[in-house]
């Protein structure tokens, strides 16, 4: 009997100490501290930002080696192990050139990563970002990358999101077959926004199915809009503006339910305005502008939730529409330059916005 009370509280004594060891914070790892404190000190802080981080500060600076990382200013750690997995230093001043091998790769850890609307001075993007193999959201917009981008991001089989946007005039070139090699491979991707990142090629075929947005604006994409891409069901935001796409958005597409943005403005589209796009029944957003389209705008469906339109620079003929004019969300309408027939609905003077020419 003796035995059997000894082994009990052996038992007991062990799981009072695995519940007590768990409830324990658990602090960053030295390592990360050291790779993050690095990291920081690679960079100066720049005084003139965007607006668009007019607001901020510089969030590296209450980093510093006497307290826990998992404290800093958009620090995020694991709580049971204490390792850095969300790092987020959008608009965080950060000035100078990012190192190939930078210490932040050490973060192996890491899930999430946002380093936008930062100064990293014409530095190419680094192929080691490739062993943050845990990743599911980078993001590298706005913050002075160049060159050519690393086939091996296609590595980051976990990503989900991927956003890279450039306005460096000289800015990143991604060529055709590593952009397939990176749809090929990045199967669970959700959103893809890569502004003026220069491609040059068709629209390939195999985008992930998993697909919401998919911002491809400024990429030099040539050719014919793929029925394909009408057939991402889970679509969400279609923005392909300034490209040089041609011929005609395919007819009978159908299973858009939750398409609130189509932007195709300012390609060399032509023929008619397909039906199907008048029926969307989460539309909000729809930008046809500077194409060559021709013919009538159909009728919209009532139940219909645009809020902006835009046809303007085209060669659209007969008369507007009633239906598109008591669109009852509708606040922005720009029909100019094109060859209207008609009288303006007196409705119109409903609208915040409004350019139109017959």
């Amino acid at each position: 009997m003796g035995c059997v009370n000894l082994v009990f509280f052996m038992l007991y004594t062990f799981l009072c100490q695995l519940v007590f060891s768990s409830a324990l914070p658990h602090f960053c790892p030295k390592d990360q501290v050291l790779a993050l404190l690095q990291f920081k000190h690679m960079f100066t802080f720049k005084t003139n930002v965007s607006d668009i981080c007019s607001f901020s500060n510089p969030k590296t600076l209450s980093w510093n080696k006497s307290t826990d990382c998992c404290s800093w200013d958009e620090v995020h750690c694991e709580e049971m192990t204490g390792q850095v997995i969300e790092l987020d230093l959008r608009c965080s001043r950060l000035q100078g050139k990012f190192h190939p091998n930078s210490s932040l790769f050490q973060l192996s850890n890491l899930k999430r990563l946002d380093l936008s609307y930062n100064n990293f001075c014409g530095s190419p993007i680094s192929s080691k970002f490739s062993e943050l193999s845990s990743l599911t959201h980078l993001d590298l917009s706005y913050s002075g990358f160049t060159g050519v981008f690393p086939a091996e991001i296609s590595h980051l089989s976990k990503l989900q999101v991927l956003r890279i946007w450039t306005v460096d005039p000289y800015g990143l070139r991604l060529g055709p077959y590593n952009f397939e090699l990176l749809l090929k491979n990045l199967t669970q991707l959700r959103e893809l926004y890569l502004d003026s990142v220069k491609i040059s090629s068709t629209i390939p075929l195999n985008f992930s199915s998993y697909l919401t947005t998919l911002q491809l604006p400024d990429t030099q994409f040539h050719g014919v809009l793929p029925k394909r891409v009408f057939r991402l069901s889970n679509l969400e935001d279609l923005s392909l503006p300034y490209n040089s796409l041609n011929g005609l958005i395919p007819s009978n597409v159908s299973g858009l339910q939750n398409l609130f943005v189509l932007y195709l403005s300012s390609n060399n589209l032509n023929g008619t305005i397909p039906s199907w796009i008048f029926s969307l029944p989460s539309l909000q957003y729809l930008d046809l502008s500077n194409n060559s389209f021709s013919g009538k705008i159909q009728e919209f469906k009532s139940n219909n939730k645009v809020y902006f339109a835009s046809v303007k620079q085209n060669q659209l003929q007969g008369p507007i529409p009633k239906s598109l004019l008591d669109l009852k969300d509708l606040q922005f309408l720009i029909l100019s330059q094109n060859n209207f027939s008609g009288q303006i609905p007196s409705t119109v003077c409903n609208l915040k916005t409004s350019r139109y020419s017959t």
